[in-house]
């Protein structure tokens, strides 16, 4: 859509990347964000924070992938896309990062409280993570629209 196609543009620009590969995880993002009744801007905008688009993201805890999934903790998530391997499949770890996001979601009520447990942080414990998220997202979708947020 136009607005896809907006939204990968301004990614490609925020983080140096090509724009071609980023429609393809637009496209991914869009896609599981419908089947988990998620806001496509939020998981592009964890997805930013994260990786900042690099597929290949591997931290030193072992998180992996676009959106820093633990393979080894959520196992039985990626059984459907054939195993832990499928961790640095763009595809794959998109669609389980959103069943994780949307997971936390629905147990915690809130956005920042989902946000706060996808990044690990307890109940209790304060992060700037969900607001840096939520900013992000609301830079992507008014970049989406055609807007441009100051």
């Amino acid at each position: 859509t136009p607005q896809q196609g907006r939204a990968a543009r301004w990614i490609a620009r925020r983080h140096r990347v090509s724009v071609v590969a980023v429609e393809q995880i637009v496209l991914a993002a869009y896609a599981s964000a419908a089947s988990h009744r998620l806001d496509p801007y939020l998981l592009l905008a964890v997805i930013s924070v994260e990786s900042s688009f690099n597929p290949l993201a591997e931290s030193k805890v072992g998180a992996k992938g676009l959106m820093q999934v633990m393979p080894e903790v959520h196992r039985e998530r990626f059984q459907r896309h054939g195993g832990t391997d499928a961790a640095l499949n763009p595809w794959a770890n998109i669609d389980v990062g959103a069943g994780i996001l949307r997971e936390y979601l629905d147990r915690f009520k809130t956005i920042e409280a989902a946000l706060s447990a996808y990044v690990g942080m307890g109940p209790s414990g304060q992060t700037q993570y969900p607001s840096k998220v939520l900013r992000i997202r609301d830079q992507l979708h008014a970049a989406a629209q055609g807007r441009v947020l100051a």
